[in-house]
C-alpha cells in the first residue's frame, strides 16, 4: 500500500519530513511492512506509517530506527529532529545551521 504523503507547512518539521521522504525514495520506497521488518521489530507497521506521514516530530528512538532501517545516516537527521522539536516547543533558536 503506498504512503499518502501529507503537506506540511514550512519550517523545521517540513525540513525533517522532506529529508525523510528523500531517504525513503532513495531506498526504493520500501513498504511500511518492509521498513518495520528491517527495523528488527523496533517499530510496528502503524508506527512506520505515522512517521512517514508525520505532522509532528516523533520520538528520536523511533525516527532513528526507521532511518537505520532505510540505511540512512542517523546523525545527519539528529539536528533536523532537534530543530523540529524546538520549533514545536516554540524555541526557534535551536534550528540547524544547514538545511537538508
Amino acid at each position: 500500500m503506498p504512503v499518502r504523503k501529507r503537506v506540511v507547512a514550512d519550517g523545521a518539521l517540513c525540513t525533517l519530513v522532506q529529508a525523510l521522504r528523500h531517504l525513503h525514495t532513495a531506498a526504493g520506497e520500501p513498504s511500511v511492512r518492509d521498513i518495520a521488518r528491517l527495523s528488527g521489530g523496533q517499530v510496528s507497521r502503524d508506527t512506520v506509517h505515522r512517521l512517514l506521514t508525520m505532522t509532528k516530530p516523533p520520538r528520536w528512538r523511533t525516527l532513528a530506527a526507521v532511518i537505520h532501517a532505510l540505511d540512512g545516516d542517523v546523525e545527519r537527521f539528529r539536528p533536523l529532529w532537534i530543530a523540529a522539536r524546538a520549533e514545536e516547543d516554540g524555541e526557534s533558536s535551536l534550528r540547524p545551521e544547514s538545511t537538508w
